[in-house]
């Protein structure tokens, strides 16, 4: 058999392996990421090493071995075609996901890299790194624009437009922080991304206010995953900060989930390792409450009828959504004040008592109400069995 012969076999079987692995990733109707039909709650990590360094294999052995499912590697095109391929094989072996950035293809701005392996110019660029791994099993999105100014949303537009020519079956993802223009965003991406970064200087109930603002604005109604602070901000300034506290973390999480976001990504794992407190300390309280979402994550996508539950006392500080899984009503709520309160819910069916998840207590409900008292920042998550 010549080798001519041999190439035309080859190929088509090459491509054709590779359609049968490709994954179709996909939004329904409750702004719920579906892969493959099956539904999917990223839970993730920005993080910043390039293919080429063994750095980048070592953080995906540790990120692999923690709750997290999905990274966002800045560094992903630092490398030849068959580099980044070889990275996302390690990806997908390990089971996880990323959100590939093409954010820096953009000629003009900052890292923008005018060539990557035998691809120049920003739309061949964008066009070569798209056509060569759309059909990789590891890609859950493609990530095109982190806070680019407004007079770029022409090209945003155009851009947005192009990759879904190229790419039917993987969404969109871009991160704004410009939330009094949100608006002129929402037709640039399938979801939206924010990321509100309030400790120390700024109230913790901005992740709060972020997310319905998107949501008041969102004519669309689009999904929204957020990017939430982990790391020291004085990492990035002159000025001395602090990094956000375990407590403050949790808030900040459990704000975005009782508002509605589909999906949460920590900033940043490259951060954490050069945090000024220290990586250890840091790292393992991120995975901790990492782990606590990750088990409630059946909840939080839970789309069957919710029983309303109404607030009685402390509506102003305690921010709570409800949801009913498995013939139990959920309550889900955050103080995000920074001061102690009492707050009293009204449960429409009857039950005697609610468990409170991860604290290892039960609380009696009289006449339908149930009473807590919530420290500064606090989070708590309620069980309550119903007939």
């Amino acid at each position: 058999m010549s080798f001519r012969i041999l190439f035309l076999i080859i190929i088509p079987i090459i491509i054709f392996v590779s359609y049968l692995n490709a994954q179709i990733v996909n939004i329904n109707e409750n702004n719920i990421t579906l892969i493959d039909g099956k539904p999917f709650f990223p839970l993730g990590l920005y993080i910043g090493n390039s293919p080429t360094e063994i750095l980048a294999m070592q953080e995906l052995d540790e990120i692999s071995d923690s709750p997290f499912n999905t990274i966002l590697n800045y560094e992903i095109n630092a490398g030849s075609i068959d580099q980044i391929r070889k990275y996302l094989d390690v990806v997908n072996k390990k089971g996880l996901k990323i959100i590939y950035s093409i954010k820096d293809f953009y000629e003009g701005t900052k890292y923008y890299p005018k060539k990557i392996d035998r691809y120049k110019g920003e739309e061949e660029i964008t066009r070569g790194i798209i056509k060569e791994f759309r059909d990789h099993p590891a890609i859950l999105a493609w990530y095109h624009n982190d806070e680019l100014p407004e007079k770029y949303i022409p090209r945003l537009k155009g851009r947005y437009k192009l990759i879904k020519d190229l790419d039917k079956n993987h969404p969109t993802f871009s991160v704004i922080f410009q939330i009094n223009n949100a608006k002129s965003y929402i037709d640039t991406t399938d979801i939206i991304g924010i990321d509100p970064y309030p400790i120390p200087n700024k109230p913790i109930s901005l992740v709060s206010e972020w997310v319905r603002s998107i949501n008041d604005g969102n004519i669309s109604k689009k999904p929204i995953w957020i990017v939430l602070q982990a790391h020291n901000i004085g990492i990035y300034s002159k000025d001395k900060h602090r990094s956000p506290t375990y407590e403050e973390m949790k808030c900040m999480a459990y704000q975005a989930i009782v508002n509605g976001v589909k999906g949460i990504m920590f900033y940043s794992y490259f951060d954490l390792k050069r945090d000024p407190s220290g990586f250890d300390s840091r790292w393992s309280d991120v995975k901790r409450l990492g782990e606590e979402i990750k088990s409630l994550i059946p909840i939080i996508l839970s789309t069957e009828k919710t029983p309303k539950v109404q607030i009685l006392s402390g509506s102003k500080s305690i921010h709570f959504t409800t949801k009913y899984h498995n013939k139990n009503i959920y309550i889900i709520a955050v103080n995000v004040s920074d001061k102690p309160i009492s707050a009293e819910f009204v449960i429409p069916s009857e039950s005697k008592n609610a468990i409170v998840l991860y604290e290892d207590r039960t609380l009696d409900i009289e006449k339908y109400t149930l009473k807590d008292y919530f420290p500064p920042v606090a989070v708590k998550i309620y069980e309550i069995k119903v007939d």
